[in-house]
């Protein structure tokens, strides 16, 4: 597959980065980083532009992963963090369009679009990570609907104005546990839900929350396709969302190389620039080499998914190789910056604990690795 731009995407590229220096300059992002603070201007005006649109459309014909890719790492340019949201309403609005009813997108997905609203999901709990079929919150039908009782945690964004959580329930028992899932539409603010704040090392903007669900009363047209398709939900809506995760990292790393390279021209150290010693430069120029590779491995995977070929796998590798890289260009710049690089008045401290977290989300790499070795025919007798 080419993994060649084209004018289409170095002209939005320059609208998003200019558009991104006026909502969300270099000051506003770390203020918001350190005081917790969601940039409700930022996504009005993301939601005016049509960003969103993206995905409201037929997806194995467009070039939906093609652009989205130049949008995420623009993005992440500024932060990882406010790709997380951007991805998760994307995520949501894909949702609701593949798999919604014309009346749950109007409630649902029309307010997003209108940037009055946000989308969350919900499948981690206390005891179950990477194992999402293993989800003990569970939905009963009643009357009127169902009516849900469990608890969630990590639920990224949950807690914001408008939020609306994608719930994934147990609603069955007998059979495989991934066919006794379903996905519920949550609004944060329903009766019997509680959303508790977590302090937590990074992703600051965004806020990750643990959600207590106590005899939440839903009616039957919460319920966001059918019972038992909450694992199929999960596994498409998955692919998708690695590959932007993965674009946003991209551009996190491009700018810690870019604050870095600009520190070690501007310092000096015994007479000479740090940029004039090889324990320095060396370094870079490998994580600059990495950059690119990890760059191509996501345009191949966002290739793959507009043609509409397989690319799980390939998805999987692009999240793993940026996602460590993230995590490894940001903890060399802080080596190289030293105490310049520890205090709080630039990005370098947000970029490193948000690289961190880079690793383990949407899939730590010992999951990610196992996936691709059993790819390759590793364990088939298991």
């Amino acid at each position: 597959m080419s993994t060649i731009r084209t004018d289409e995407h170095d002209d939005l590229r320059t609208t998003v980065r200019a558009f991104l220096a006026r909502y969300a300059p270099a000051h506003d992002v770390r203020i918001w980083d350190e005081s917790g603070t969601y940039p409700e201007n930022l996504f009005r005006e993301i939601a005016r532009l049509g960003w969103y649109d993206v995905v409201t459309g037929d997806d194995t014909a467009d070039e939906t992963a093609g652009l989205l890719i130049t949008l995420c790492e623009e993005i992440g340019r500024a932060s990882s963090d406010l790709v997380a949201l951007f991805n998760l309403n994307l995520s949501g609005l894909r949702d609701l369009h593949r798999w919604g009813t014309p009346e749950q997108r109007e409630t649902y997905a029309a307010p997003v679009l209108a940037g009055a609203a946000r989308l969350s999901i919900a499948v981690s709990e206390p005891d179950v990570g990477s194992d999402a079929a293993s989800v003990t919150t569970r939905a009963e039908r009643s009357a009127d609907g169902w009516i849900v009782n469990g608890q969630k945690t990590y639920c990224e964004g949950a807690g914001l104005p408008g939020a609306v959580m994608e719930l994934v329930a147990r609603v069955g028992g007998g059979g495989r546990k991934r066919d006794q899932l379903a996905v519920f539409l949550v609004p944060v603010d329903h009766p019997g839900v509680e959303v508790r704040r977590m302090p937590a090392l990074g992703r600051n903007i965004s806020g990750i929350y643990e959600v207590f669900l106590r005899d939440v009363a839903l009616p039957a047209t919460a319920l966001l396709g059918a019972p038992g398709q909450g694992w199929q939900i999960l596994k498409e809506r998955l692919v998708l969302e690695r590959i932007m995760i993965s674009s946003g990292f991209l551009g996190s790393v491009a700018a810690v190389i870019d604050l870095t390279v600009h520190y070690a021209n501007e310092r000096e150290q015994f007479g000479k620039a740090l940029s004039a010693y090889q324990g320095v430069t060396l370094p870079l120029a490998e994580m600059f080499v990495r950059l690119d590779a990890a760059r191509c491995a996501v345009r191949r995977s966002a290739d793959r998914f507009d043609a509409g070929l397989p690319c799980e796998v390939e998805s999987t590798m692009a999240k793993y190789l940026s996602g460590q890289l993230y995590a490894e260009s940001s903890a060399l710049a802080m080596q190289i910056q030293g105490a310049y690089g520890y205090v709080r008045d630039h990005a370098l401290p947000m970029h490193h604990s948000d690289g961190i977290i880079a690793r383990v989300v949407a899939g730590p790499p010992s999951v990610q690795l196992d996936f691709i070795a059993r790819s390759m025919g590793l364990g088939a007798s298991r």
